[in-house]
Order: C-alpha cells, then structure tokens, then sequence
C-alpha cells in the first residue's frame, strides 16, 4: 500500500467533519461507500476485461466526484484516462490503487 498513491492521498476529514465524532452515523457511512466502491470496482474489472467502454464511462463517472472528496485524485484522473486503446497498458496500475483505498475506508 505504501507505493500507491492513493494510500498517501486518501483524507477522510472532509466527511468526518459533516459526521462528527458520532460513531453509529460515520461506520454507517463508511459502509455504504465501501459496498459502492467494492461494487463498482467489481464492474470496472469486469468492463476492462470485456473491453465495455461504456460501463468503464458509467462508473467512473459515478464515482468520480466521491474518489476527489477522499482525496482519491490520482485514481479518479486515471480512470478518467481510461479509453479503448489503452486499457490493457492503464488498467493495470489501477488496481492496487483501488485495492489500497478499499483497505483505507476499512480501516475507518
């Protein structure tokens, strides 16, 4: 993790300042984010191996203005770099980085 980018530019206080120090409220949120990051992680692997533009489009798209609010910069320009001719040479690299902020959010 420590190679990534993502490991040194994820931030979380940009939401815990709208939670607050309320426990119930934070996990519950966390929760919701990892399940929509794991899922569209879980399609964007799925779209790069089927060479699906437009799912790659959709999710990222999706996710993108979250991935900047947890300081996720690097990734969410990356996946919008994403085009058909260079999925095979730029998806790669995107997986760690996935990985590394799914393990952030974890351990929140």
């Amino acid at each position: 993790m420590a190679d990534c980018k993502t490991a040194g530019e994820f931030n979380p206080d940009y939401f815990k300042a709208i939670f607050g120090d309320v426990p119930e409220d934070w996990s519950g949120f966390i929760a919701v984010t990892l399940r929509t990051y794991k899922e569209g992680f879980g399609k964007l692997k799925q779209a790069v191996s089927d060479g699906d533009m437009d799912v790659i489009s959709e999710v990222r798209h999706a996710l993108g203005p979250s991935l900047v609010q947890w300081g996720a910069v690097s990734l969410e320009k990356a996946l919008l770099a994403l085009d058909a001719g260079n999925l095979t040479s730029q998806w790669p690299p995107l997986e760690p980085e996935f990985a590394a902020l799914l393990r952030a959010l974890e351990q929140q």
